[in-house]
């Protein structure tokens, strides 16, 4: 049943009265919510939600388009921050940046650090996927367009995923020599660089290359002395070749990236008051009146000062990769296309959770390696649209990590018993093949359908080996385990648009979605945990409805979804509250309930002004239940799942001296949300806005100058809060970042 409650059915009610105010639409220009608001000879917007361009109101799917003008105003580094522009979608560095990140929409995501996890959501770079957690940090530079595709995906694309998909473009080769370069400088030793390159080679073959350099400290203030306060140097580099043929069409991208500083410091939040007289509030943890059980404090009452030995804490990330793309049209009416890829990335991070003591650190020591290949066939005739794929992936993960227990205590004979150090020499390959299959079919004038189906064989194979390093000697092979999890799954969609008028559609769609088991290698400390870390596939019933309504003339344009998530099995990352020692995993929790709202609007008055505002919001995201021995986890809220996500945007256009002014103000509302499944206060982030500003004169044809802002307001949060009362007597937390000002200057030739 498409309707499971009285508010989805009064949502599509609403949905079919508005319709009526659009229905006098009539094929004009569109002006494109990310394009420059002087423009008025857009057509209306078109995606690659379904792998081939098409008008957004003829997919039936819920998808947020950006160009890159919007990502480059906006001073998006990278894909952890497009939450800023997609309803119901929240990012964060969770452990750190250069670690995995945590990508949510629409309550579905995955807050685990542990380099062996497979988001919820994958990255499709120029069509090849992103495979695990490792991969999903991109950064945003020299990019024709984003798509943030909310729900399922499956039938249309090389890996299963349950909460959505996230589709970059890079720009590719153009006829004509040019380029630009742009350089920025901001508070926090800020230093940005991007450059491209655009050459064509002969008649047929043209080649683009972009440099992209950060080089940025982090806003925290370490208090301890001599200790930094963290900050990175990334440089990502991108060579495309295009040739086209008669009937052929090649493109090999190559790409690199290296990344090198020093993690981010975290506070050490005390909770017990320095006075002796009890816990201090979640509102006065860290501050001069708490600290720790060790009877460390942060030190300082700004929210951004800790107080944290990371001197010997160290970040070092490198990337290759390379994929050759071949699309041949066969005959009018049959593409066949194939993307074969390959990957590798080699990390080292080294983390602190304690503050100035020594008592809970380690290391993430990765080597990934990713290997892809999709064929896929088109077939097209008047009123069918077909098609089908295979896909294979192989990704081979080692680990080569370290935790670190209690060493201070090494130095007091009477407790050196309780210091461990665990080295972990763990071994995982995931292997993945799949065939999917999707039609659009034109049943008349009004309604399109859409039927698609997939299968999956996924399997994980594991080697989890330990060797413990105490104050007596070190114990080779503490444990020592091998196995594999293998599953396979059909998954599928079915979906309805009806046509309302030229460009305002309506549409209801059912999708089966599937993410499967594997191991979580993750910071065991002991052999039974080691073996409990394997977890089961999870699957996602998505019933959703849509509208998608343009304005006769276009000034308004809105794209609202009301959908309702059956879960089963949730995969859900599990931080275990009242041990002396910090224990996670990933488990199946049963089945749990999601639904909701997404609302996109743009509103363009004139020909000089522009307002947006999308609107998430999320009543319910409950777990399932889960118990495994003393661990319970009740039905309580999905960990980082915001009930409201309210972000706006405004740009204003005028002429100064004959040149163009643009001034842009943005804002981003996070109504309160947990960092885990406890719900404890002390780890609850409360609702915050974070507010962002630009302005730019276009000085010369050929140069921009721009002054820009984020976080004007300092607003204070965190990107991570981290349960460690039981352990420290303290919360862990990973501040975000504070205001920042900067200027920059672009020359395009």
């Amino acid at each position: 049943m498409l309707i499971q409650n009285k508010t989805s059915f009064a949502v599509l009610t609403a949905f079919v009265f508005s319709s009526q105010l659009f229905a006098n639409d009539r094929p004009e220009a569109s002006l494109e919510p990310e394009a420059s608001v002087s423009d008025q000879d857009m057509e209306i917007i078109e995606v690659y939600a379904q792998k081939r361009l098409q008008k957004i109101t003829d997919v039936s799917v819920a998808v947020t388009a950006l160009n890159s003008d919007s990502i480059t105003r906006l001073q998006l580094k990278d894909t952890t921050q497009l939450a800023s522009l997609v309803p119901s979608m929240k990012t964060t560095n969770n452990a750190g940046e250069g670690t995995p990140p945590a990508l949510n929409i629409r309550g579905v995501g995955m807050i685990d650090y542990n380099t062996s996890t497979v988001s919820p959501i994958a990255i499709y770079n120029d069509g090849v996927v992103s495979g695990s957690a490792n991969n999903l940090s991109v950064n945003l530079f020299d990019l024709e367009h984003v798509e943030v595709l909310r729900g399922p995906q499956g039938t249309l694309f090389g890996r299963n995923t349950t909460g959505g998909a996230i589709l970059l473009r890079s720009k590719k080769p153009e006829e004509t020599f040019g380029g630009y370069v742009n350089a920025s400088v901001a508070q926090h030793d800020h230093q940005q660089l991007t450059t491209a390159l655009n050459m064509p080679l002969t008649d047929n073959t043209g080649a683009r290359l972009a440099v992209n350099h950060h080089d940025y400290q982090f806003s925290t203030n370490n208090l301890m002395p001599n200790q930094p306060d963290g900050g990175l140097k990334q440089t990502s580099a991108r060579l495309m070749v295009v040739s086209t043929f008669d009937d052929l069409t090649a493109t090999i991208k190559f790409e690199h990236a290296d990344w090198r500083g020093k993690p981010k410091p975290i506070a050490s939040n005390g909770i017990l008051k320095t006075d002796g007289s009890g816990l201090c509030s979640p509102s006065q943890a860290g501050s001069s009146m708490c600290q720790d059980q060790l009877g460390n404090q942060v030190g300082g009452n700004d929210f951004w000062d800790v107080n944290a030995d990371t001197a010997d804490r160290t970040h070092d990330s490198e990337i290759w990769g390379a994929s050759i793309t071949l699309d041949w049209q066969l005959s009018n009416q049959v593409l066949i296309s194939s993307i074969t890829a390959i990957r590798e990335l080699d990390r080292f991070h080294s983390w602190d959770s304690d503050g100035p003591a020594n008592f809970i650190e380690g290391t993430m020591g990765t080597d990934n390696k990713l290997l892809s290949q999709e064929f896929n066939l088109a077939y097209e005739n008047q009123n069918l649209f077909w098609q089908t794929g295979l896909f294979f992936l192989n990704e081979k993960i080692d680990q080569d990590s370290s935790f670190d227990l209690a060493r201070d205590l090494r130095a007091i004979p009477a407790a050196a018993a309780n210091a461990l150090n665990f080295f972990y020499d763990n071994e995982l390959e995931n292997e993945s093949w799949a065939i999917y299959s999707q039609f659009d079919y034109q049943l008349n004038d009004s309604f399109l359908f859409t039927a698609g189906l997939r299968f999956t064989e996924e399997e994980t194979r594991y080697h989890a080996n330990a060797d413990l390093d105490t104050a007596f000697g070190i114990f080779q092979d503490y444990w020592d385990i091998s196995g594999n999890v293998d599953d396979e799954e059909l998954s599928g969609k079915l979906a309805l648009i009806k046509t309302l008028s030229a460009n305002n559609s309506l549409y209801a769609s059912y999708t089966r979605g599937y993410k499967s088991g594997g191991y979580n290698a993750g910071y065991s400390i002991s052999e039974q945990q080691a073996k409990d870390s394997t977890y089961a596939p999870e699957t996602l019933n998505a019933y959703e409805v849509g509208l998608k309504l343009n304005s006769p003339k276009r000034e308004l344009q809105w794209h609202v979804a009301a959908f309702y998530y059956d879960y089963q099995d949730q995969q859900v990352f599990v931080n275990v509250p009242d041990r002396q020692v910090p224990y996670h995993l990933l488990k199946n929790a049963g089945d749990s309930i999601i639904y909701g709202l997404d609302s996109e609007l743009v509103y363009t008055p004139s020909s000089n002004l522009q307002f947006m505002l999308n609107i998430g919001y999320l009543p319910k995201a409950q777990t399932g239940s889960f118990e495994q021995g003393d661990l319970v986890v009740n039905q309580t809220r999905l960990p980082f799942s915001s009930r409201w996500n309210v972000s706006t945007r405004a740009i204003y256009e005028t002429n100064v001296w004959q040149r163009q002014l643009t001034v842009e103000l943005a804002a981003d509302y996070q109504s309160d949300f947990y960092f885990d499944q406890n719900e404890n206060p002390y780890t609850e982030q409360q609702a915050y806005t974070v507010i962002n500003g630009r302005i730019s004169y276009q000085a010369h044809p050929d140069l921009l100058l721009s002054i820009w802002g984020k976080n004007l307001t300092n607003t204070e949060y965190a990107e991570l809060r981290f349960d460690s009362i039981a352990a420290l007597k303290a919360v862990t937390e990973l501040k975000g970042e504070s205001r920042q000002l900067g200027v920059e200057i672009m020359y395009s030739f």
